[in-house]
């Protein structure tokens, strides 16, 4: 094997390591643990990780003990970043050269340096725009590709068909022949979006398919499972290469596609910017030199800004606004922006809403909001549900609520789960028991039965975290 290249399968394994075991390992015996190296065997069926901790003997022994705990659950992580097809079996071993060379002081201060001595919410708060950088893989695949579709989820929001547009239009500029995708229903504060009527639609989709010019890459943005696509699914499983670029991370279901899936991120139009930037950035002698145009910022900021509630939602960071400054400076309406994508409601839509507001119901003192809209509502008053987009957000305003819990019934009867909390709450454990995923303040899930009986379990297992 190349010795160069398992060199930098090292190195990729120790980065991710590290940064899970900052952010994403929760166990209390796992103490300041600095990883000093990794070594794979040569059939990189096992990787030999050094690791050095600070304090005595016992600290010693209890920080091996609950990486040896977590072992499992690393291994399952550094699959799903780094999309090995083998994952090596993770073998911890105290590296005592440390002990030999260094004195504690040196120690703190690597420590210190890196953020040890923080908690996860200060170390978010550190992070800037620059340093979310899109995998180079992601970056060669796009480059390599002839003809790419840039496909947003079923229902999209604004951050979905933005990024989707976005995209788009920026590896056209790069010489790409690229386009978004749409679905038949209009979403709720995306027609006014700068290429929104141009973008393909089903019919234009299967065409494509029928005369032999599908795609040859994909490229799925706010979702990394191509069942998020509905009834497109089975055309669009028929591309060889399929690549996604998401901030939401899934506990369960099938394995996520290849690409780029921050949860740092507010929202995928902010991954988009950097995916564009870098496109940019490594362009390939002769290739044409692209820049972000005022139509692409546009499109990201609406993602941006409805992703964020407006910059109200605790997912807001200071690398939110970083994005929202380059994004203006490009040519992004902010106002413009803000009153068709949150603040522009068709009387349709608000006759919906007062149906829905009927179904608020509140639990153990305020603090639960459930809220309900059914296949009937919809029907009654000619929307769709893109028309409910911003009702979830409308529910966590109220004052006093720190769990909103509404219940959307799909067309087979089933019910999509919409989670949403404060800074202090936690949704995405609910959510993946049931087969979803998201980000601890906001989440989802599919789930069937009665939408009584599923509200008060839900209702029930939250209510263990107010106290």
């Amino acid at each position: 094997m190349d010795p160069y290249k398992l060199q930098r399968q090292n190195a990729a394994i120790r980065k991710v390591l590290g940064e899970l075991l900052a952010v994403e390992v929760k166990d209390p015996r796992v103490g300041f643990v600095t990883i000093n190296g990794v070594e794979l065997n040569r059939d990189q069926t096992v990787a030999e990780v050094f690791v050095s901790v600070l304090g005595g003997e016992r600290e010693r022994k209890d920080s091996l003990a609950g990486l040896k705990k977590a072992r499992g659950f690393l291994q399952g992580r550094l699959s799903d970043v780094l999309r090995l097809r083998a994952t090596p079996d993770l073998r911890f071993i105290y590296d005592e050269s440390l002990d030999q060379g260094l004195g504690v002081e040196t120690i703190l201060d690597e420590l210190s340096a890196r953020g040890e001595f923080v908690d996860e919410a200060e170390r978010r708060r550190r992070r800037t725009l620059d340093s979310l950088e899109p995998p180079r893989d992601l970056l060669a695949a796009l480059a390599g590709a002839e003809r790419i579709w840039v496909v947003p989820h079923v229902n999209p929001d604004p951050d979905a068909m933005g990024s989707a547009l976005a995209l788009a239009e920026a590896l056209r500029a790069a010489g790409r022949e690229a386009e978004a995708l749409r679905y038949a229903e209009p979403p709720a504060g995306c027609e006014s979006l700068p290429g929104y009527a141009d973008a393909l639609d089903p019919d234009a989709v299967a065409a494509a398919f029928a005369d032999d010019e599908g795609p040859d890459l994909v490229v799925a943005v706010d979702f990394h499972h191509l069942e998020r696509t509905g009834d497109l699914e089975p055309l669009l499983a028929r591309v060889g290469a399929a690549w996604c670029i998401d901030h939401h991370l899934d506990g369960n279901g099938p394995a996520p596609l290849p690409g780029w899936i921050e949860p740092v991120a507010s929202s995928a139009s902010l991954l988009v910017l950097r995916v564009i930037e870098g496109l940019a950035a490594g362009g390939q002698e002769g290739a044409p030199a692209i820049a972000l145009t005022a139509t692409m910022a546009t499109n990201l900021y609406a993602g941006l800004y409805t992703d964020t509630g407006g910059f109200r939602f605790p997912n807001t960071l200071p690398l939110s606004f970083e994005a929202a400054a380059r994004l203006v400076s490009a040519g992004a309406d902010a106002a413009d922006v803000a009153e068709r994508t949150l603040h522009e409601r068709s009387p349709a839509s608000l006759a919906l809403l007062a149906r829905v507001l009927d179904t608020f119901d509140y639990h153990h003192g305020g603090r639960i909001l459930t809220l309900r809209v059914t296949r009937e509502m919809l029907a009654a008053t000619a929307t769709t549900m893109a028309d409910t987009e911003q009702f979830t957000g409308l529910a966590s305003a109220v004052s006093g609520v720190r769990f909103v819990v509404f219940l959307k019934e799909r067309e087979d009867g089933a019910w999509r789960v919409s989670l949403r909390t404060d800074a202090a709450g936690d949704v995405h454990t609910a959510a993946s028991q049931r087969g979803g995923g998201g980000h601890r303040q906001a989440a989802g899930c599919t789930a069937t039965g009665d939408p009584e009986t599923l509200a008060a379990a839900l209702v029930a297992e939250l209510a263990l975290q107010l106290g």
